[in-house]
């Protein structure tokens, strides 16, 4: 029952006691966990339930309002990622990401008659749209600290919006129809939004496993080759090799979706950071969120913690405090802070 009750822990840890759950309730009665950890597992999976149920239906109001906007609304990870999955209820679900083709302060003009906004960063803006969900408005999917490689990258998000625009899908239980990204582009946003967490608040295996039911779709060898190009163009293979690594370690992905090789020894540095740190760094002491913090102390602190990935991804390390800088100024100029 020790093991059990670790099991819980861990799974709540990795958010990821939902999917654990559809496999518990496939064991023989005798294998099962007690009846008391069962009772709290079932309950807290019926809650789930409830909250992506929810979600789905304000994601579905929040993209019908900014059509009747004359905006275009792209949902990114969360509902449209939870589709993939045998079961989408089961996936623990967050905020609610909407990338918009609006520019940042047309976009907070259009809205704040009805609507309050919150701290405008780089690629988002939160806005309050309900009191029951949190919605983040994107600008841009993600970015990436060196210069010339974001360039890259949102050339590439500017051609993949045009083809995604048109996605539909329906949400579970009639929920509604909402726009989500291409699988081709999902191939690669999704690893470069882990590979972004791995910077900034750590990341889980239900990240992970979001990228396993996104690599379980299928492609063809030619949609491998190009899902590769665009990585290599990001500079991203050393993380996309310690991805595969982890996938198949893991969750036992069969090869036939690998993008590449795995590679063993970055492949296991990576599954030790995610084991660490769970989801989104939560239980991670070495990502620290000081109360009393002035922005050259939280510059400094950044810059120390992420030091620690030097050795793996040296480009993104280095090219990090000069993005935060530029991001700062950038911020400061534009009257965002």
């Amino acid at each position: 029952m020790e093991d059990w009750q670790w099991m819980f822990e861990e799974a709540k840890r990795q958010t990821l006691f939902g999917v654990c759950f559809e496999a518990i309730e496939i064991l023989p009665a005798e294998q099962r966990p007690s009846r008391d950890l069962l009772l709290s597992w079932y309950a807290l999976t019926e809650q789930l339930r409830c909250l992506n149920k929810k979600l789905n239906m304000r994601t579905v109001q929040i993209c019908s309002y900014l059509s009747g906007q004359q905006t275009h609304s792209i949902v990114l990870k969360g509902q449209g990622i939870a589709l993939y999955y045998p079961k989408p209820s089961l996936r623990v679900c967050g905020d609610i990401d909407i990338w918009v083709d609006a520019k940042r302060q047309q976009f907070c003009n259009l809205v704040k008659e009805r609507f309050s906004c919150g701290k405008m960063v780089y690629h988002n803006v939160s806005c309050h749209f309900f009191s029951d969900a949190e919605v983040e408005v994107h600008f841009t999917p993600s970015w990436l600290c060196n210069y010339f490689r974001n360039r890259r990258m949102q050339r590439y998000f500017k051609r993949e919006f045009e083809r995604s625009k048109e996605n539909y899908v329906d949400l579970p239980e009639e929920a509604g129809r909402i726009c989500v990204p291409t699988l081709a582009m999902n191939r690669v946003f999704i690893l470069q939004h882990i590979y972004r967490h791995l910077f900034g608040d750590g990341i889980g295996l239900r990240q992970m496993m979001d990228y396993y039911y996104v690599l379980r779709q299928g492609f063809t060898e030619e949609e491998r080759l190009e899902t590769v190009r665009q990585l290599r163009r990001l500079g991203m293979m050393k993380f996309t090799a310690a991805a595969m690594y982890v996938l198949k370690k893991v969750f036992a992905m069969e090869d036939k979706y690998l993008l590449v090789s795995p590679n063993e020894e970055e492949g296991r540095f990576l599954l030790e950071e995610i084991m660490r740190a769970g989801n989104f760094g939560k239980s991670d002491p070495r990502i620290v969120h000081p109360e009393k913090e002035n922005k050259l102390q939280s510059f400094l602190r950044i810059t120390r913690q992420n030091f620690r990935f030097i050795g793996h991804y040296r480009e993104e390390v280095l090219w990090n405090p000069l993005y935060r800088a530029w991001h700062y100024l950038w911020r400061k100029w534009n009257g965002y802070l």
